[in-house]
């Protein structure tokens, strides 16, 4: 008989994977490891987060193969390492962790009655994010992000730290364990993902925005993400993920405009927007040849 520990691992590390779409326990011990050298204290929030979330899962008798995949993981993973990200260890904070891990949960639960399985994405994270620091706002409690050098500030650190900043890690170092992690579960998926941010990079400066938050990789990890799911999603064409890359970055510099965390939301919102012009297309096509 398994023990339940051997069963737990890869669930915990495919629920790490899954951030950036994947199912690989290899490739969630790289998102971990590239976590933990910038951060031990957003990286034990991953851990515990996503632990509560598949508790929850368990409890709740969700879907084993969903929860075996990862799928009741990776949005409270993210969940745990942004809560740690905007505050402080503390008793507060860890309280608030589990329950918006265990929200996300829930949240991703009833989504999947609405949503195919691939078209989630982390909104349940946005949503359970958001109303946790609408929380903290409401409650006068002040958030405090961790201070970032760009003394290193070369394109390629610009780029790896958009890989970085899918887990809000702002250290170039683990934007590239990140992508070794990729390459161990799919070389095209790490292609796209340092295209997909250096592209971003590329959109924010042709449209002159903010050159310290391009240093800081705030336009490639939305990027990133949005050419791992567009180029899953359509693998005989670039277009889409081409397209979709460029709008997260307008939508990215749009949430700045309002001063509103933007999280993945660009992320979800622009592939979600091409996924539904895509279907339009195809019907039109199929429409005209009728």
């Amino acid at each position: 008989m398994t023990s339940p520990i051997f069963n737990l691992i890869p669930r915990l590390l495919h629920g790490f994977s899954q951030i950036m779409l994947q199912k690989s326990a290899v490739t969630g011990l790289f998102f971990v490891i590239g976590i933990g050298i910038n951060s031990l204290t957003m990286m034990l929030g991953g851990i515990i987060a996503t632990l509560s979330g598949l508790i929850i899962a368990k409890l709740c008798r969700y879907d084993s193969e969903l929860i075996g995949n990862g799928i009741y993981g990776y949005n409270a993973a993210l969940v745990g390492i942004a809560l740690f990200y905007f505050l402080p260890l503390s008793q507060l904070s860890l309280v608030l962790l589990v329950f918006a891990s265990a929200l996300s949960t829930i949240i991703m639960h009833y989504l999947l009655r609405l949503i195919p399985v691939n078209s989630v994405f982390t909104t349940p994270f946005i949503i359970s994010t958001w109303l946790v620091l609408l929380l903290i706002d409401m409650a006068g409690i002040n958030t405090s992000v961790a201070p970032f050098s760009t003394q290193a500030s070369s394109d390629f650190y610009s780029l790896t730290r958009g890989l970085g900043q899918v887990m809000f890690q702002g250290y170039w170092l683990s934007g590239v364990i990140f992508i070794i992690g990729l390459l161990f579960h799919s070389y095209q998926a790490a292609i796209w993902a340092v295209i997909g941010s250096g592209l971003g990079m590329l959109t924010a400066r042709v449209g002159s925005f903010s050159e310290s938050n391009v240093l800081m990789g705030a336009y490639g990890f939305n990027a990133s993400l949005v050419a791992l799911a567009l180029t899953a999603r359509y693998p005989n064409t670039p277009i889409p993920a081409v397209l979709g890359v460029m709008l997260s970055v307008l939508l990215t510099r749009a949430f700045e405009v309002v001063s509103l965390p933007a999280l993945t939301a660009p992320f979800v919102l622009t592939t979600w927007l091409i996924i539904g012009m895509m279907g339009i297309k195809n019907r039109l096509s199929e429409y005209r040849s009728l």
